[in-house]
C-alpha cells in the first residue's frame, strides 16, 4: 500500500511538470517580434543628421538602433537604446555623426527582442554641401587697380566670400570677407583691388566658406595696364592742299605707336605713317603733316594710339582747307507785299572774297544785286541784301554767289513768296437762286493789265475742279466774271500757278407761287433746279404779325415739280409764300422760298 502511494505521487509530479512545461512552451511560441517604422530626417547639417522613427516592443523587452551608410549595405550603426517591453509605439530619434558634407546617405531603424529582429524601410538623407565658388574675370583694369568678379552659391548655408590675389598662385593678399547670404542659387560678387604694380601679372581666385566647408574657385589672371590715353587737337598750318594734324598720347607705361586717320567723312579712309610715342606715363605731343588735300574741303581726323594693353581712338575733329569760298544761301526775312531781305553766309577760306545775290521769278533768276566783300577769313560771315519793288503774292527764287582767286561757288536755290495773294477771288453773293447770276471779282498781285487768270469750278458731288474760262485783267490787275451756278459750287482762280482762296456759292431752288386764275382760294407752286424735284414736299406758309412764317399746308410735287394748294383761310388780307426745306431740296441745294404773294379773302 505504501509503495502504491509513492508511485502515485511520482506520476502526479510528472504530469504536473509536463503541463507547466507545455504551458511555458506555448507562451514562448505566442510572443511577437517588435514593430518598427523608419521616420523622416528632422535635422541635417554638413556632417550630422537627426533621424526619427517609432518602436513597439509588442510586450517583449526590446532595444533599437539606426543603421546608416552611403548605400543600402549601411555599414554603420548607432548605439543600442532600450525601448522597454510595452505594447504601444514609442517615438524615437537618433543623432548620426561623422558624415561627409554634400553626400547622400541611407538609413533605417532596427528593433531587437527575444521574439526577433525587425527592420524599418530604407530612408535617404542628403548632408549640406559646401558653397560653390566660380572665379570670373577681372574688369575695369587700370595700371594700378582692377575689379575682381565671380559667383557664389551658398547651397542653403550662411556663407562668406573673399578674393585671394597676388603675383603668384601663392596669392598672399585677400579682399575683406563679405556675406553671400544663405540662398540656393548663384549670386554675382565683385571686389575692387588697388595699389597694384603696373605691367605685373596677377593671379586671383574666389573663396567661399560656410559651416559645410570651404570651396575655392579656379585661378584667373589679369595684367594691370591701361590702354594709351589720346587727345585729338585742332589742326594747324592749313592751306589749300596741306595741313598739320595734332594731338597728344600718354603711353601709360607701355610701348605705344600712333597714327592719324583722316578723310572727308567719319569713315576716314586714310592713315598717316605710324610713329612711336614711347612708353612713358605722361602725355606726349604728336604732329603729322598731310598733303594732297582738296581745296575748300572739310576733312575729319582723329589720333589713334596702340599698345599691348589695347587701342584708344581719339575724338573726331574737323578742318577745312583753303580754296574756293563756301556760299550758303539762307532764307528770306522781313517779307512784305513788295519787299524782302535775302540772307546767307560766305566763308572766304583764306582768300579775298566777294559776293552777291541773284534773284528772279524763275530759276533763271535774271537780276543780280551789287557785289560786296566778305574779307579773307576762314570762318563763315553772315551777309544780307534788301529787295524792293516786288509783286504781292508772287514766288521768287534767289541764291548766293561767292568768288575769290581759287574759284566761284554758287549757293543752293531758295524760294519765297511775297505777302498778299497772287490772285484774289470774291463772290458778290454767297447764295443765289437757281438761274440767277453771281459776279466773281478779283485782282492779281502784280497789278498788271492784260494778264490771264483762269477760273476753276467744282460742282457739288464733283471730285475735282475743272476750268471754266480764262479772263484778262484790266487796269490795276482787276478781273471779273459772271457765273450761273446750277447747284452748290466752289470757285477758285489761278494766276502764274498760284491759287486764290476758294469762294463757295450756295444755290436755292427757284420756287414760284401764284393764284390759280378763275379758281378763288387756290394757289399753284413750281420748283426749278438742275434736277427734278418730283415727289419732294413743299409747304404753303403765311406770315404772322411778328414777321415769322407758319406752315398752313404741305403737298408733294408732281412729275412736273408742281403742286396746288387750297388752303382754308379766314376772311382778311394774307401774305403767303411757298417754301422747300433744305432736307427736301436735297444734297447740293439750300432751302428755297418763293416771292411772297398777297391775298385777300372776302
Amino acid at each position: 500500500m505504501r509503495i502504491t502511494r509513492t508511485v502515485l505521487r511520482i506520476v502526479h509530479s510528472l504530469v504536473t511538470g509536463g503541463v507547466i512545461a507545455l504551458a511555458a512552451a506555448a507562451s514562448a511560441a505566442a510572443a511577437t517580434a517588435p514593430s518598427v517604422t523608419t521616420g523622416p530626417v528632422t535635422a541635417v547639417g554638413p556632417t550630422t543628421a537627426t533621424v526619427s522613427g517609432t518602436v513597439n516592443p509588442n510586450g517583449t523587452a526590446t532595444t533599437w538602433h539606426v543603421e546608416y551608410g552611403t548605400s543600402t549595405n549601411y555599414g554603420s550603426q548607432t548605439s543600442s537604446v532600450n525601448a522597454g517591453a510595452g505594447t504601444t509605439s514609442t517615438n524615437v530619434t537618433a543623432n548620426l555623426g561623422g558624415l561627409t558634407a554634400g553626400t547622400t546617405y541611407h538609413y533605417r531603424l532596427v528593433a531587437v527582442s527575444t521574439a526577433g529582429t525587425s527592420r524599418g524601410s530604407d530612408g535617404i538623407l542628403q548632408t549640406s554641401s559646401t558653397p560653390s565658388a566660380a572665379t570670373g574675370t577681372a574688369s575695369s583694369v587700370t595700371s594700378t587697380s582692377a575689379t575682381l568678379n565671380g559667383t557664389v552659391n551658398p547651397n542653403g548655408r550662411s556663407t562668406t566670400w573673399t578674393f585671394e590675389y597676388g603675383t603668384s598662385t601663392g596669392y598672399g593678399s585677400k579682399t575683406p570677407a563679405k556675406s553671400a547670404g544663405a540662398g540656393t542659387s548663384a549670386t554675382a560678387v565683385s571686389a575692387p583691388v588697388t595699389g597694384l604694380q603696373t605691367g605685373r601679372l596677377y593671379h586671383f581666385r574666389l573663396v567661399a566658406t560656410s559651416d559645410a566647408g570651404t570651396n575655392r574657385g579656379a585661378d584667373q589672371t589679369f595684367l594691370p595696364t591701361s590702354v594709351p590715353a589720346v587727345v585729338t587737337k585742332p589742326a594747324s598750318s592749313i592751306h589749300d592742299t596741306t595741313a598739320q594734324l595734332n594731338g597728344t598720347a600718354n603711353p601709360n607705361g607701355l610701348a605705344t605707336t600712333t597714327t592719324f586717320e583722316y578723310g572727308t567723312t567719319t569713315a576716314y579712309g586714310t592713315k598717316t605713317a605710324v610713329k612711336s610715342a614711347g612708353s612713358g606715363t605722361s602725355a606726349r605731343s604728336i604732329s603729322t603733316g598731310v598733303a594732297g588735300l582738296a581745296g575748300a574741303t572739310t576733312y575729319h581726323y582723329r589720333l589713334v594710339a596702340t599698345s599691348a594693353a589695347g587701342t584708344t581712338t581719339g575724338a573726331d575733329q574737323t578742318f577745312t582747307t583753303l580754296g574756293r569760298p563756301a556760299a550758303a544761301t539762307g532764307g528770306a526775312t522781313s517779307i512784305g507785299e513788295q519787299t524782302a531781305t535775302l540772307t546767307g553766309s560766305v566763308t572766304p577760306n583764306g582768300h579775298s572774297t566777294s559776293w552777291y545775290f541773284e534773284w528772279g521769278t524763275s530759276l533763271s533768276y535774271g537780276t543780280r544785286l551789287a557785289t560786296k566783300s566778305a574779307g579773307s577769313g576762314t570762318t563763315a560771315v553772315g551777309v544780307t541784301a534788301p529787295l524792293s519793288g516786288l509783286s504781292a503774292g508772287t514766288t521768287y527764287h534767289f541764291r548766293l554767289v561767292a568768288t575769290n582767286s581759287a574759284g566761284t561757288t554758287t549757293g543752293a536755290d531758295v524760294a519765297f513768296t511775297t505777302a498778299g495773294a497772287a490772285v484774289t477771288l470774291v463772290a458778290t453773293s454767297s447764295r443765289v437762286i437757281f438761274g440767277l447770276p453771281v459776279r466773281l471779282v478779283g485782282v492779281i498781285g502784280t497789278k498788271q493789265a492784260d494778264q490771264r487768270v483762269t477760273v476753276f469750278a467744282q460742282r457739288f458731288g464733283a471730285g475735282s475742279f475743272t476750268a471754266v474760262t480764262t479772263v484778262l485783267t484790266g487796269a490795276g490787275g482787276t478781273w471779273t466774271l459772271l457765273v450761273h451756278p446750277k447747284i452748290g459750287t466752289k470757285y477758285k482762280a489761278l494766276f502764274n500757278s498760284a491759287a486764290s482762296p476758294i469762294a463757295t456759292i450756295g444755290v436755292r431752288p427757284a420756287v414760284t407761287l401764284r393764284a390759280v386764275p378763275r379758281i378763288r382760294g387756290r394757289f399753284s407752286t413750281h420748283v426749278i433746279g438742275a434736277r427734278s424735284f418730283a415727289g419732294r414736299f413743299v409747304q404753303l406758309q403765311r406770315r404772322l404779325a411778328n414777321g415769322s412764317w407758319r406752315t398752313i399746308a404741305r403737298r408733294a410735287l408732281d412729275r412736273h415739280s408742281t403742286a396746288v394748294f387750297t388752303p382754308r383761310l379766314a376772311r382778311g388780307r394774307w401774305t403767303l409764300r411757298a417754301a422747300m426745306s433744305v432736307n427736301q431740296a436735297g444734297a447740293g441745294y439750300l432751302a428755297g422760298f418763293s416771292p411772297s404773294v398777297g391775298y385777300r379773302r372776302r
